[in-house]
């Protein structure tokens, strides 16, 4: 017989596991998302955030985002600074600075007070 059915020695129900106490790092921890993974909605947080995936809908974030080659953003993004390599399209609004490298590409209004290209 390839399968049976296994009689429990236990009659006590099994204990749900207990919640992970996760608690978010000072300042924010680093968020990637990954090449293979789209988020469509909102991302907030406080952290940076690495883009090689695909973002659609709201970046909300108090620290930088990186969207690399490959990466793929049609989104209105707030963040402290905006590092371009992959696509982006929306409206970007950076406190710091938006660098837009050599690969990178926008299409989209940009409010910053530094603009590097």
């Amino acid at each position: 017989m390839l399968f049976r059915k296994r009689s429990r020695v236990s009659a006590q129900p099994e204990a749900p596991p207990a919640p992970l106490d996760i608690q978010a790092a000072p300042g924010g921890g680093r968020t990637l998302i990954g090449p293979h993974t789209r988020v469509i909605g909102k991302l907030l947080g406080d952290g940076p955030v690495v883009v090689r995936g695909a973002v659609q809908g709201t970046i909300a974030i108090r620290g930088g985002l990186s969207i690399r080659v490959g990466g793929r953003v049609d989104a209105d993004v707030q963040a402290h600074s905006v590092d371009l390599e992959g696509e982006a399209h929306g409206k970007v609004c950076a406190s710091a600075r938006v660098t837009l490298s050599e690969t990178g590409s926008f299409e989209g209004d940009i409010d910053t007070p530094i603009l590097e290209v």
